[in-house]
């Protein structure tokens, strides 16, 4: 822990690290309106085109674990989940626990249930993240807000092709067009793989289409539909000695329950989505903003216990209000607004007969409603000080109407309603910035937690609620060039929703007691060299201290235990070389300590580190070539792990050494 933490400390002296830009031009769309990082009260992390560029075009994975206080895992390819801060803890799978919006969009559904894995990088374009709670603004959530908005297209037709090791292939078609006074862009994507386990292959198709309408100055409109089909196998977690003798099988037979292949366990998603986004300005100093959506999800889960079949339609809006008012040498900005969703699931539980429904064991309908209503307050003082005030109410509800078997009966969740107030002080010190904040987030059961695939309603379940305190500091460093950021927090969570496994890997889900989570997060870019070649090295640092504060399982006292699923350090680094002719080139390195796997903390895998490496070129001037390296130093690891899982069955193998390229063509906008 000491060099980690030294080697952190050092290349933060010595180099001072990542991209030239000034906190000035790096704009961040939070809290609904644009508005730069260093006047942004709050702990963000940055995913912009050049952080793509370092890694695969496969797997999001990478780009999201070099932010600090981000954590995305994939316990087979395409089962994503990821963690803001920490909070995988109630996610054996999916993404959960935070709030994700295309646009101004929810994407999110109604029932706390996010299908990010449908999406493609390609679909979700700069990524500006909220770390910690935002419920004051954002809804339901303790973890944080993922906000993804297309870049503006910079070629009107762009087609690559993708192959590499583990029986890899992509292909992406990108055209943009403007007809009238749209702006068009179609993309289509294709991906599939043979895996890197046995049993975990993939296959996605998926294709958008989004228009932008600039009907004047102060109006526009944006519509957007998409369409994603995947199917990806899903191999289970082995335990410890299944997983040193062999760690890409696939979950054996064990006693009456059958293999993952034998169950032919996978999942088949399908996704459609669409929204219209109106922003116009009918005032001088005010601007609305209105969305609405439609979405339909339908999964099928062949699994080692059972066959789900799951049909999500949901649908909502939200709407914002700002306005700005001079107050002589100081500025306030008033806004108010409000989100409301409902859905109406349909879950139909079959047995398993050798990868096909068999006959029904439950059927359910279920009807999720979120909705809130929230004011904000900005006041811009003199003297470079900022003062936020907002606050928000929430009505969160879930029915369910169980059909079969009998008895037949109607479960309504009995949520109070949750205030859930933010407040912050940001003080400007020329190129330096500094913030504290206090904020309440909440989280209540999502639906697949009330209804998880033991098919058991879990009638006690309750929604975890907690208080978060931040510090943080960010500017530019020597010269005006390069930016830091660096914050610490502390998060008080009680009645924490913690994951469990019975022997057929079942997941159910119990309040947990109280949760302390303690933490540092440093973020730090520096060019080296600028001209003729840019260097530019960069690091992130994580460090947390996440413990139970008061949590018994039984007859046993787990107060003050290590939470499972959160490494207490994590290092990325690396450099990103640009040359004279457009030639690039990206070495990485990420360091994960060991991590906890239960709750009596006597299990933990292994620390590991990663090394990577990408080079492209241009050929000409309409096509560009590159390749590179996922973990080179080919070290054996878990990367999702099964959390509190019966029997010890907790490793999910991440892929060995692996390899990839690819070709692309373009046509560039005319100007």
């Amino acid at each position: 822990m000491q060099r980690i933490f030294l080697f952190a400390l050092s290349f933060l002296l010595l180099t001072h690290a990542w991209a030239q830009e000034e906190l000035d031009s790096v704009t961040v769309q939070a809290f609904s309106v644009p508005a730069r990082l260093r006047d942004l009260p709050a702990g963000v992390g940055l995913i912009r085109n050049s952080d793509w560029q370092r890694y695969s075009p496969a797997s999001p994975l990478p780009a999201f674990n070099g932010i600090a206080g981000v954590r995305m895992e994939e316990r087979s390819p395409g089962s994503y989940r990821i963690a803001l801060r920490g909070s995988s803890l109630r996610s054996p799978f999916g993404v959960r626990n935070l709030r994700v919006y295309l646009g101004n969009t929810p994407f999110t559904d109604p029932g706390g249930n996010t299908y990010l894995n449908g999406l493609p990088i390609s679909f979700l374009g700069n990524i500006d993240i909220i770390k910690g709670p935002a419920g004051s603004h954002y809804g339901a959530g303790t973890g944080g807000v993922l906000l993804a908005r297309t870049d503006t297209a910079a070629n009107l037709l762009s087609l690559q092709y993708m192959a590499g090791s583990f029986g890899l292939h992509q292909a992406e078609a990108a055209l943009r067009f403007t007809s009238g006074s749209i702006q068009n862009e179609v993309l289509y994507h294709h991906q599939q793989s043979a895996g890197y386990r046995d049993h975990t292959s993939l296959r996605r198709d998926a294709v958008s289409w989004q228009a932008l309408v600039n009907r004047s100055a102060k109006s526009s409109l944006a519509a957007r539909i998409l369409y994603s089909d995947m199917w990806y196998e899903t191999p289970g977690a082995l335990t410890l000695a299944q997983y040193t003798e062999n760690p890409k099988q696939a979950r054996p037979a064990a006693g009456i329950f059958p293999g993952a292949d034998g169950a032919r366990a996978a999942i088949r998603q399908r996704l459609f989505f669409s929204s219209l986004e109106q922003q116009w300005q009918p005032v001088d100093r005010m601007q609305v903003l209105l969305s609405l959506y439609g979405a339909y999800a339908q999964i099928e889960n062949p699994a080692i216990r059972n066959f789900e079949k799951r049909a999500e339609p949901h649908a909502g809006g939200r709407m914002v209000f700002g306005y700005l008012v001079p107050l002589g040498d100081t500025k306030l900005r008033l806004q108010a607004g409000g989100e409301y969703q409902q859905g109406s699931f349909h879950i139909n539980v079959y047995g398993n007969a050798g990868g096909q429904p068999d006959t029904i064991q439950s059927r359910d309908a279920v009807q999720p409603v979120n909705a809130f209503l929230f004011s904000r307050a900005e006041w811009m003082l003199p003297g470079g000080f900022q003062l936020d005030a907002e606050l928000s109410w929430n009505r969160n509800k879930v029915a369910i109407a169980h059909e079969s078997p009998d008895p037949r009966f109607i479960f309504r969740t009995q949520y109070k309603g949750e205030w859930a107030p933010r407040f912050s002080l940001l003080k400007k010190w020329g190129p330096v910035t500094a913030y504290m904040l206090a904020a309440k987030g909440f989280s209540p059961p999502t639906t697949a937690e009330l209804l998880p695939s033991t098919s058991i309603i879990n009638q006690s379940l309750q929604a975890e609620w907690g208080w978060n305190h931040e510090l943080g500091f960010r500017g530019t460093l020597w010269r005006g060039r390069g930016w830091f950021d660096i914050n610490a927090f502390y998060f008080n969570l009680r009645n924490a929703i913690a994951q469990r496994r019975d022997a057929s890997g079942a997941d159910y889900f119990e309040n947990a007691g109280s949760t302390r989570q303690k933490g540092i997060e440093i973020s730090i870019r520096y060019p080296v060299v600028n001209a003729p070649v840019r260097i530019r090295p960069w690091l992130t640092y994580t460090l947390y201290s996440f413990r139970y504060a008061s949590f018994r399982q039984l007859d046993t006292d787990l107060s003050g235990n290590r939470l499972p699923g959160v490494a207490k350090q994590q290092v990325n680094a690396g450099v990103d070389i640009d040359m004279v002719r457009g030639q690039t080139l990206s070495v990485t390195y990420q360091y994960t300590d060991p991590i906890w796997l239960n709750d009596i903390n006597t299990n933990k895998a292994a620390p590991f580190q990663l090394l990577g490496l990408r080079a492209g070129s241009p050929i000409g001037s309409r096509w560009y070539i590159f390749a590179g390296g996922d973990n080179l130093l080919n070290i054996t690891y878990s990367l999702g792990n099964d959390i509190n899982a019966a029997a010890g069955r907790y490793y999910n193998a991440a892929p060995g050494r692996n390899y990839y390229a690819g070709l692309r063509f373009y046509v560039p906008s005319r100007r």
